[in-house]
């Protein structure tokens, strides 16, 4: 009778403690917890976060977008969601230079000016991804400079096609916005991690 009511005793204790540990892991779903601090998690912080972005409506849109890691996001989840969005972007103004370069009605001058710029979008979407590796191994000054590097690629891209009335200068405009709100997002979770 004794060996059992040591049983139930230790028991008892474990359940008490798992049961401790069940609400402090909801704890940090529901909220990141950094130093005596709280920070919200899902709309709450894609909302906060978004306050500090120049184009606040395409910040709020662009870390909604994913129905599953939006909900929960932290600020590591937003940098990385938001990184991707602009990757998919840099995506797309590649299929258009591709299929911009293959016009015969295109001075030649502008079709390299494609070509130069098709080449620089390969590098922008590149370094994105190296962002994205960057943070998700917790090498967040390297994400900063690989994301420095593909906006300086879209500058360059801009640089070797005349005009600013181009589809690709307008589409590299919204690249640029996606870029300022991934550095927004960035460099919060950056800051957040220096605490």
């Amino acid at each position: 009778m004794e060996l059992f009511a040591k049983l139930f005793s230790a028991l008892v204790l474990w359940v008490v403690v798992m049961a401790h540990q069940v609400v402090a892991l909801n704890l940090l779903n529901e909220n990141l917890i950094i130093g005596k601090e709280t920070v919200p998690t899902g709309k709450i912080l894609i909302n906060k976060v978004c306050t500090k972005s120049q184009t606040r409506d395409l910040c709020i849109e662009v870390l909604s977008s994913d129905p599953v890691i939006s909900p929960t996001a932290n600020l590591k989840d937003l940098a990385i969601l938001s990184l991707r969005v602009a990757a998919t972007n840099a995506s797309g103004i590649l299929s258009d230079a591709k299929i911009l370069i293959d016009d015969v009605n295109l001075d030649p001058d502008v079709q390299q000016g494609l070509a130069d710029c098709k080449e620089n979008i390969l590098d922008a979407e590149s370094q994105l991804e190296d962002t994205i590796a960057s943070l998700m191994i917790g090498l967040e000054s390297e994400a900063q400079r690989w994301l420095k590097a593909a906006l300086a690629a879209i500058d360059t891209c801009d640089a070797s096609i005349p005009g600013d009335d181009d589809i690709l200068s307008v589409e590299s405009t919204v690249f640029r916005k996606l870029c300022n709100i991934a550095i927004t997002v960035t460099k919060l979770f950056v800051n957040s991690n220096r605490l």
